[in-house]
């Protein structure tokens, strides 16, 4: 019985709007300064500092990569592991003057960043979900013939499973949207 690893040379990257912290392995929270003690100076300061150009408050960034490891036996190539490694970069505000800010606009502020951390948790487990999907479809795949076969049945698979995934992604903030527009507007954004 013969080995061969043989890793799905693919990787995929996912933005999605918002913003989210996790301590868990894979996941790393990095945070851009927002100072101002007003809606206008803070406002002002997302999009020059934020992510997307400015354009979002936070994102989580997602990266799938997997791995598989073949074996023959039998005259048949069957998928012996199947690994999805998964790296997730969150990006947060930290407001850097909410302690001087109006308590109307400290209170505001405060809420929409606990906001936008709980949206982008939701990301962060979707993808989660995604990588042991994904895993678990791999190590279902039939026995094929050939190697090469299986490897390129395999990364469709792949390909499909993560399309799936940002599609959820996607759905997921359509139907947070008004959520967080509610809170911005409420600071007086328009």
């Amino acid at each position: 019985m013969r080995k061969w690893t043989r890793p799905l040379a693919l990787v995929f990257c996912l933005s999605a709007l918002a913003a989210c912290t996790s301590t868990k392995p894979g996941v790393t929270t990095v945070y851009y300064n927002v100072p101002g003690t007003t809606v206008d100076q803070i406002n002002e300061q997302i999009a020059i500092r934020g992510p997307q150009d400015g354009h979002a408050i936070g994102t989580t960034e997602t990266r799938m990569t997997p791995k598989v490891r073949t074996v023959r036996k039998d005259g048949e190539c069957r998928i012996d592991s199947a690994e999805v490694l998964l790296e997730l970069k969150v990006t947060l505000p930290r407001w850097a003057d909410l302690d001087r800010a109006d308590s109307r606009t400290r209170a505001g502020f405060a809420g929409l960043g606990r906001h936008v951390e709980e949206h982008e948790q939701v990301h962060v487990e979707i993808s989660q979900k995604y990588a042991k999907k994904i895993e678990k479809a791999l190590l279902a795949m039939p026995p094929q013939q050939s190697c090469r076969v299986l490897i390129d049945t395999a990364r469709t698979k792949f390909k499909d499973l993560f399309q799936e995934h940002n599609r959820e992604q996607r759905a997921f903030d359509a139907r947070e949207r008004e959520a967080i527009e509610r809170r911005l507007r409420a600071l007086g954004y328009s």
